[in-house]
């Protein structure tokens, strides 16, 4: 069997993905086991500096572990994950601080082949609060304004959608006859194939390791490493919605790429 590893925030690091998180969190991944034992499966919930839980799905029966580092001795947190749904929900034991990151382990009891991810904190959620007033219209007008310029604020700095993972078939849009899918898989990693008038025509990258770190909410850089090579490679997306994004530079510019033997030209792909 191979051995993956995925290091996409939230929003994806993995054969392996980016965690479960918004698109605001940093998350890598990785399945490491010296046996030849496929690792669990693991999905972890965003997680904030009011959390007192961490929560999520993983391989039915998988031993759940949340450590400070990698080779902590101690845990903030332990359980097991549904023998039936795979859920889990473990309480920690002390409260996290913002832009820390925490270690979340699947571990098989039985083969002890495990799988974890890195979950960067995220500070507490907040909700702006509603006061009805029977003021004068003078007082009413002011606190819209001042609702509106918030939401303003927001709209500037947060995205509107989040993105949780790479994990999926993603299919390019056409330049000069010629188009792309890439597949990102737990089980198979990083696949890429080109095609021409809609027949497949090459396999740009196979079976290769990928690890995913996201730069902002929607600026990723992804390194990967093709089967049967040593070599690292890394590109860049820019995420425009969560089923759609474009190929950048390391300075989030779109570019022109070149795919196998297609010239090169500005591509966009869409979550199939």
């Amino acid at each position: 069997m191979k051995k993956f590893m995925v290091a996409l925030t939230g929003l994806v690091t993995l054969a392996t993905v980016g965690a479960t998180v918004p698109a605001t969190a940093v998350t890598t991944a990785h399945a490491a086991t010296k046996s030849t034992y496929v690792s669990p499966s693991l999905k972890v919930n965003a997680i904030y500096t009011t959390s007192t839980k961490v929560s999520g799905t993983a391989t039915k029966g998988s031993k759940i572990t949340v450590k400070t580092t990698k080779n902590a001795k101690k845990n903030l947190a332990s359980g097991t994950a549904s023998k039936t749904t795979g859920k889990y929900s473990i309480k920690l034991s002390k409260k996290l601080k913002k832009n820390t990151n925490v270690y979340v382990y699947a571990t098989n009891s039985k083969t002890k082949a495990y799988f974890y991810r890195i979950i960067r904190v995220q500070a507490a959620s907040t909700k702006a609060t509603t006061t009805k007033s029977t003021s004068t219209k003078k007082t009413t007008t002011t606190k819209k304004t001042t609702t509106k310029k918030s939401t303003t604020s927001s709209k500037t700095s947060t995205a509107s959608f989040s993105v949780k993972t790479p994990t999926g078939t993603w299919t390019s849009n056409t330049a000069n006859k010629y188009s792309q899918k890439w597949v990102f898989s737990q089980k198979t990693g990083l696949n890429e194939y080109l095609y021409k008038n809609g027949k497949k025509v090459k396999t740009l990258v196979s079976y290769a390791k990928y690890s995913v770190s996201a730069k902002t909410p929607t600026f990723w850089k992804i390194t990967y490493t093709p089967k049967g090579s040593k070599t690292k490679q890394t590109m860049y997306l820019r995420f425009t919605s969560a089923k759609k994004f474009k190929v950048v530079n390391s300075k989030n510019q779109v570019i022109s790429t070149k795919a196998g033997v297609a010239p090169a030209a500005k591509w966009t792909f869409t979550k199939a």
